[in-house]
């Protein structure tokens, strides 16, 4: 099917990535040493005891022998290291310039096979150091927690005291106090006085009964009456004036 032909491809390259980027790794990280550099050489001139523990040898490095041709290279074991036996080498080159790789951790033993050479020094120990696991990404610092809000404070005075409850009326008691309020009092009336000072007003109220009026009366009810009219003439004559 064509999408799992196209999964088949995409973990094809993925995988070839890998192995890029891991190979693209070992290169970066490995280091070829020139034995003897940078003051020296393989030519039995040189301290390679102080040489050695200056390094750090991890797998994958390299160490490069240069020399002429009244040297040689020879890989050999511990003892025959320290007897400078030539009888049994594990490797041995005398092409100018050995490489030789350096694949574990543990130590590696060199000698020159010219006559007298390892006994005057031209002889290399390696020790192949263990290379340190990578190490994991460092997780993100953790922000600090949020401040808790402070907790209230507790009041230590006593509360207020709630106010007295009214005590209950009785149904009676707002027609009781109705039925024994004062009445309102009566709104005030200016006298007619205050208004025609000349006019002396009859009071409005009507008498209890008709009584005959004499001859005396009716001449001063008409002398009141034309005061009266004399008093709002003499009112409307104000105005005017005004």
């Amino acid at each position: 099917m064509p999408s799992a032909m196209k999964m088949a491809a995409v973990k094809a390259a993925v995988c070839i990535a890998a192995v890029t980027v891991v190979s693209l790794v070992h290169v970066v990280a490995a280091t070829d040493y020139i034995v003897g550099s940078p003051t020296g050489g393989w030519q039995g001139k040189t301290d390679y005891k102080s040489w050695a523990s200056a390094q750090t040898f991890l797998p994958g490095d390299t160490l490069t022998f240069k020399y002429n041709t009244n040297h040689n290279v020879l890989e050999v074991t511990a003892g025959d290291y320290e007897a400078c036996s030539t009888a049994n080498p594990v490797i041995i080159d005398n092409s100018g310039t050995t490489t030789i790789a350096l694949t574990a951790p543990g130590k590696r033993y060199f000698i020159c096979g010219g006559p007298g050479h390892c006994q005057n020094g031209m002889k290399l120990e390696v020790e192949v150091a263990d290379r340190p696991a990578p190490t994991a990404p460092s997780s993100p610092p953790q922000l600090p927690p949020a401040p808790t809000p402070p907790s209230p404070v507790p009041r230590t005075g006593s509360p207020a005291p709630a106010p007295a409850a009214e005590p209950p009326r009785h149904a009676g008691h707002k027609r009781h106090k109705k039925r024994h309020s004062p009445p309102p009092a009566a709104p005030t009336v200016d006298p007619a006085e205050a208004y025609f000072p000349l006019a002396t007003v009859a009071p409005m109220s009507s008498p209890a009964a008709s009584l005959p009026m004499s001859s005396d009366s009716a001449a001063a009810l008409h002398a009141q009456w034309g005061y009266a009219a004399l008093g709002l003439v003499a009112l409307w004559f104000a105005v005017l004036a005004i």
